[in-house]
């Protein structure tokens, strides 16, 4: 009996550690990837790159990881398209894929107008605003407060005409051309946690 307790012993051990070891004894860290598509810029002033990414749960991840883009090592004096995420953004469910929109925006280009839901939004920030030009002037000034309003508003339109108008003035390519590399980069500001991929932009 004495001659099979080492082997025994030594194999306990080893089924121990075999099981220590195993996958199943350590819990996976939920956390997601990213993926996104390559642009191709439009030549047109009026239009605007656009890059679809797809989020996907990993380990049951929940949660809603933040989007941005930005070139990688751009070349110096390179005219390059701004991007960022473009929409409102549901949270990603476990083990579930969401998809979202990146817009590619060329130097002097202005900003489309955000999504149809951001302007139903409750508490959208121009209703903010409205609100606190009425906080900030008091109830008892409202002609002035109007009469503010109405200028600002005024001078915004203005600004927006401009903007416009200068876009479809230049009837050339304002970007460097060439194909450049960009990083789309998730994160989860709870967590810490980020995901990448890379993805080429083409400027014709």
């Amino acid at each position: 009996m004495r001659r099979l307790f080492g082997p025994i012993f030594i194999g306990a051990i080893l089924a121990f550690c075999s099981h220590v070891s195993s996958p199943r004894a350590f819990a996976a860290a939920p956390s997601f990837a990213v993926s996104a598509t390559n642009v191709t810029m439009p030549l047109s002033q009026s239009q605007y790159g656009s890059s679809t990414f797809t989020l996907t749960s990993v380990n049951g991840y929940t949660g809603g990881p933040q989007v941005t883009c930005a070139a990688i090592n751009p070349p110096a004096e390179a005219k390059l398209p701004t991007c960022y995420q473009h929409g409102l953004m549901p949270a990603l469910p476990a083990n579930g894929t969401l998809n979202g929109e990146i817009l590619f925006i060329a130097p002097g280009q202005p900003p489309p107008p955000e999504p149809a839901g951001l302007l139903h939004r409750p508490g959208h920030a121009a209703a903010g605003m409205v609100l606190a030009a009425m906080l900030f002037f008091g109830f008892r000034v409202r002609r002035r407060a109007a009469r503010w309003l109405t200028l600002a508003l005024f001078a915004i339109g203005a600004l927006g005409g401009l903007a416009a108008i200068s876009a479809c003035g230049g009837s050339g390519n304002s970007m460097t051309p060439g194909v450049y590399s960009y990083q789309v980069t998730a994160t989860d500001a709870s967590s810490g946690n980020t995901a990448s991929t890379t993805i080429s932009v083409t400027i014709p």
